[in-house]
């Protein structure tokens, strides 16, 4: 038996926005399809026989978009320990298109795939924010080239959703 510990230094990147919570969320969830891949993603995986299944489900469900939802976890509980804390939730979203991309170069990034985006309620509902680990820095923990350009296209992908989701612009539309 040996063990073996490998360094890796992570980056959060968090989007402070004056959008109401209820607001991120119902975006966030709209732009991953929940939805739909909620009845239909899960079913559509296991029916697979291949990757070229696997595109097909995948693009049924979310066209051209970047990412789908796989699972929410709420921890509002943590209410009853800092009262005042707000709504919590943590989305665990990804693409296994996207997500290969990295996995077939270093299986060990699949530790941290697909990702998580953390949205949490400001202080008296003042906005939100969203936080997540910037992939490049978690996911390419090996010396590959072909790896880090992956996961910095992802960096790219995961940014533009959550500016989406976050736009104060998009808000003062919305209510026209």
């Amino acid at each position: 038996m040996s063990k073996t510990i490998t360094p890796f230094s992570g980056q959060l990147v968090t989007f402070s926005t004056s959008v109401p919570f209820p607001e991120v969320t119902a975006r966030l969830e709209s732009a991953v399809h929940k939805s739909t891949a909620s009845a239909e993603w899960f079913p559509s995986m296991r029916a697979a026989k291949s990757k070229e299944d696997i595109a097909k489900g995948l693009h049924d469900i979310i066209g051209d978009d970047d990412f789908i939802y796989f699972l929410q976890l709420p921890h509002n509980w943590i209410n009853y320990y800092k009262p005042g804390t707000g709504s919590v939730v943590v989305y665990v979203i990804g693409n296994p298109a996207i997500a290969q991309t990295m996995m077939v170069e270093d299986i060990r990034a699949s530790f941290n795939i697909p990702p998580r985006v953390l949205v949490v309620e400001k202080e008296n509902g003042e906005g939100t924010e969203v936080h997540y680990h910037l992939p490049s820095a978690v996911y390419a923990i090996s010396d590959n080239p072909a790896l880090k350009a992956a996961a910095e296209s992802l960096d790219g992908k995961l940014e533009a959703l959550i500016r989406k989701v976050t736009s104060v612009e998009s808000a003062s539309s919305s209510s026209l």
